[in-house]
């Protein structure tokens, strides 16, 4: 069964046809993709995005999904929960959240991914991961809140062959322990 959560101001759910057009407006804005990959995204790798997230709802029932502001129904955001790929990875489960920058700022980020730390334990997972952009203050503070800490500095090469090989910050959490 796939996720679906709510809050009160948002659904974080699976990508629907409809939503391309939505991530395609994120994926293809500079400020947006700045510490996602450093670059706009071209419709081939849109699409490779939305394939590969369907492929992990069918095989784990997470995905990074779409998030929704609940009064608006309008698609504001990716955030969720994925397999991390790479040769060290292997068996974790990586959290990510990026918001359209319309709405930085107001702690959607934070509301949206914290359903996915319970659902994580609930999967039976012992810890979850963040690759975060050295710069990107705001989702290390994200990060932070969530009850994340600090792991080490990877190269971002190690995690998606789309990121340039620069220094990524790996922050994990212990469900265990949190």
């Amino acid at each position: 069964m796939a996720f679906f959560f709510s809050t009160p101001r948002l659904t974080v759910r699976p990508w629907r046809e409809r939503d391309r057009p939505d991530l395609e407006r994120m994926a293809t804005d500079l400020d947006m993709m700045r510490f996602v990959t450093g670059r706009a995204w071209p419709a081939d790798q849109i699409d490779e995005f939305l394939t590969r997230q369907q492929r992990h709802i069918r095989n784990h029932g997470v995905c990074f999904g779409a998030v929704e502001l609940a009064e608006r129904m309008q698609v504001v955001g990716v955030v969720g929960m994925q397999p991390l790929d790479g040769t060290d990875f292997r068996g974790d489960f990586e959290l990510g959240w990026w918001i359209w920058k319309d709405f930085w700022g107001q702690g959607l980020a934070l509301e949206a991914i914290t359903p996915f730390v319970t659902h994580a334990r609930n999967m039976g997972l012992k810890r979850v991961l963040a690759v975060i952009d050295p710069p990107n203050s705001a989702s290390i503070r994200v990060a932070e809140k969530l009850g994340m800490h600090f792991e080490r500095t990877i190269s971002a090469r190690e995690t998606v062959a789309t990121r340039d090989d620069k220094p990524a910050s790996l922050y994990a959490m212990d469900l265990a322990q949190a």
